[in-house]
């Protein structure tokens, strides 16, 4: 019997290894369990000094500092209690989003009409149709180039009603029905006018096939999408993707599945940050590790949706920039002065000479909002130096700034164009315009006396 005994004893002892082979993890992978080494912080102490000094409770600061694998702790302190991480939070949002929807997913914004358009009085006779899966950046610039688009094209009067299917929203102070009256009026204030009445319906209720494309809006990819969110803080475009996402609830639900957060840790109240909302330090540190690791599998990178401190506009731009530390640190702020006495936040990735990307998460309460950024600022500063300085600098991003795109108009107005009631029309205003400005003359200038 005693050999069996041994037996069991050496196959338990290589079960672990073995189990982590078949499964593909190897010693860089977020999910081998193993102690972490502790590496001794004295910025961690002086940073925490100063803070006293202040008579700024140690109790109303959370602080974590990982290595990217998880194997060293660079710097730890009130790691598991949860704080207010105001707009830090858009990062759990966008991971979410990425997962949901995929980091190169358009949203589209298509107009329909019931017939196609009188061109001699300039009359759609049916109803006209915006049809949204709500694109998060859609706003009233977007609104305001819909109805030039139509009344550029032909378009003044529509006879029946304006049927906006979908979750389009305008404002994200605004739900479905204030949007669609502030759409209405953009498109009146524009030269657009309806006869018939608003009204809202399902997407799955409008039936495109029965119906004239007249344009469509295509939105920029959700990587860039979510870059512009994260580096201005936008508030809007993060809550509109919980929207999208199925609110707060199921945002906080994701996290909990994909990131190992368990409800002693993590409580999301506002996809964007704002209200309250609970997190940890060791929390946010587990979600960006977690995020990393799935941008990597799609060859991206977390500076593909963050922005670089002290290169990249936004909130991020006059930070970080002393020359020892700047391109160095991946950052998203969180700032709510309302809340919890003064909350000032700030993680991301530091690329450290000694040991390589390290995670960081830094939530700071009950105190002035600019005096704990300049601590936040310094506190990395001093720990990057402590650890060998900087292993590696970025370059700024290269995207878009703007997330938004231009109205296009679909086949329909190009075979109009050349249908003979057009012409006649085009021909009929040229002549017009001749008779009354003159044929050398350009509209707009002025005469001369």
């Amino acid at each position: 019997m005693k050999w069996k005994f041994f037996f069991l004893i050496l196959i338990s002892s290589f079960w672990p290894i073995r189990a982590n082979q078949l499964s593909g993890n190897d010693a860089n992978s977020p999910e081998v369990m193993r102690a972490p080494e502790r590496v001794a912080s004295a910025a961690l102490e002086r940073s925490l000094a100063k803070l006293r000094g202040r008579r700024y409770s140690r109790d109303d600061q959370g602080i974590l500092v990982e290595s990217l694998d998880g194997g060293k702790i660079l710097a730890e302190f009130n790691a598991d209690v949860t704080f207010n991480p105001a707009s830090v939070m858009k990062l759990a949002t966008s991971f979410a989003a990425l997962a949901h929807f995929g980091p190169d997913h358009r949203f589209q914004t298509s107009v329909y009409g019931d017939s196609e358009v009188n061109t001699q009085k300039r009359t759609l006779l049916g109803n006209l149709y915006i049809l949204s899966d709500g694109n998060p950046v859609f706003g009233k610039k977007e609104a305001a180039g819909l109805s030039r688009s139509l009344v550029r094209r032909g378009l003044r009067r529509v006879e029946g009603d304006l049927v906006i299917a979908g979750p389009l929203s305008l404002d994200d102070r605004y739900g479905m029905s204030k949007s669609a009256e502030q759409l209405r009026r953009i498109l009146g204030r524009n030269g657009l006018t309806f006869k018939g009445k608003t009204i809202l319906q399902d997407a799955a209720s409008v039936t495109p096939n029965s119906k004239v494309l007249y344009l469509k809006h295509i939105s920029d990819r959700l990587r860039e999408i979510l870059w512009l969110q994260n580096a201005h803080s936008v508030n809007e475009i993060a809550d509109r993707l919980g929207t999208l996402l199925g609110g707060a609830a199921e945002v906080q639900k994701f996290l909990i599945e994909n990131c190992g957060l368990d409800l002693s840790e993590i409580y999301v109240d506002r996809p964007s940050g704002l209200e309250y909302n609970r997190m940890s330090a060791r929390a946010a540190v587990k979600i960006m590790r977690s995020l990393y690791y799935w941008l990597d599998e799609r060859q991206m990178k977390l500076h593909d949706i963050m922005p670089v401190a002290g290169l990249d506009a936004g909130t991020l731009f006059g930070r970080f920039r002393h020359p020892d530390v700047r391109g160095g640190v991946l950052g998203k702020t969180g700032t709510n002065p309302s809340k919890d006495g003064g909350v000032s936040t700030l993680a991301g990735l530091a690329y450290t000479l000694d040991h390589g990307p390290a995670l960081y998460a830094i939530l700071n309460s009950r105190g002035s909002v600019n005096t704990y950024r300049r601590w936040q600022d310094n506190f990395l500063r001093d720990l990057i130096e402590e650890n060998g300085g900087l292993g590696e600098y970025l370059p700024a991003h290269e995207g878009t700034e703007s997330a938004t795109s231009a109205w296009m108009p679909s086949e329909y107005w190009g075979s109009l164009a050349q249908a003979p009631e057009r012409r006649s029309f085009v021909k009929k205003s040229r002549s017009t315009s001749v008779r009354k400005y003159g044929r050398n003359r350009r509209v707009g200038s002025r005469s001369r006396t």
